[in-house]
């Protein structure tokens, strides 16, 4: 019973994290935030549960579900991760040209205040 419980839950996180690629691309962070919750709640009680000789004592078959969530997870995670990298870099790159724009303007109005 054991084993089926540690299936579903991986099948769980697999969902889950998944969905929390999806509202990265839909750039909808709250709803990101959300499943991030979840995600540390599950992953949690697998670290809690897991270990190789539960996996070992599943079927076969079983066992290939689970290096499959397993695969996805590692998946999702790592296009995630780009995912953030990218849209951080993008930020990073408007904050500065707004931050220089914004010193621009102040240089315009301390040479106008000269005038």
């Amino acid at each position: 019973m054991q084993g089926n419980n540690l299936l579903k839950q991986y099948e769980k996180v697999s969902y889950i994290v998944e969905q929390m690629l999806i509202s990265a691309l839909d750039e909808n962070w709250d709803l990101l935030l959300s499943w991030q919750t979840k995600y540390l709640q599950l992953s949690e009680n697998i670290m809690l549960v897991d270990d190789f000789a539960t996996i070992e004592n599943m079927p076969l078959q079983h066992q290939d579900i689970v290096r499959m969530y397993i695969k996805n997870i590692l998946s999702y995670q790592q296009q995630l991760t780009q995912l953030i990298i990218a849209r951080h870099t993008q930020l990073r790159g408007l904050i500065g040209k707004h931050v220089d724009y914004h010193n621009k303007v102040g240089n315009y109005q301390k040479i106008a205040s000269l005038v």
